[in-house]
């Protein structure tokens, strides 16, 4: 056991929790799956996915890092990946949606 993994457990202990509560999450949140899903239906409407100003404006974020945040989550999950040239896109073959 590495000396910090020791004492964030040690911590964890301290503060009243069984465990540490860091690890990898298992899967995207309820509300990136919420993106996903516009993205989706935006998707079907305008054959490309959304920009991040407009995920933003549908779900009434006021900070273009709250949406950003989100598409880099489904990033992250399998969900979406970029292209050559850096554009977001659907992903394929992989993850299931």
């Amino acid at each position: 056991m590495s000396y910090m993994t020791e004492a964030n457990a040690i911590a964890a202990q301290l503060r009243g929790q069984t465990t540490a509560r860091r690890g990898k999450a298992k899967g995207p949140s309820a509300k990136s799956l919420d993106v996903l899903q516009f993205c989706r239906e935006f998707f079907a409407e305008n054959d490309q996915l959304p920009p991040i100003a407009c995920v933003n404006a549908h779900f009434g974020w006021s900070s273009s890092n709250a949406a950003q945040h989100h598409m880099d989550m489904l990033v992250r999950h399998g969900r979406l990946e970029r292209n050559a040239v850096g554009k977001l896109r659907f992903a394929r073959g992989g993850a299931a949606c």
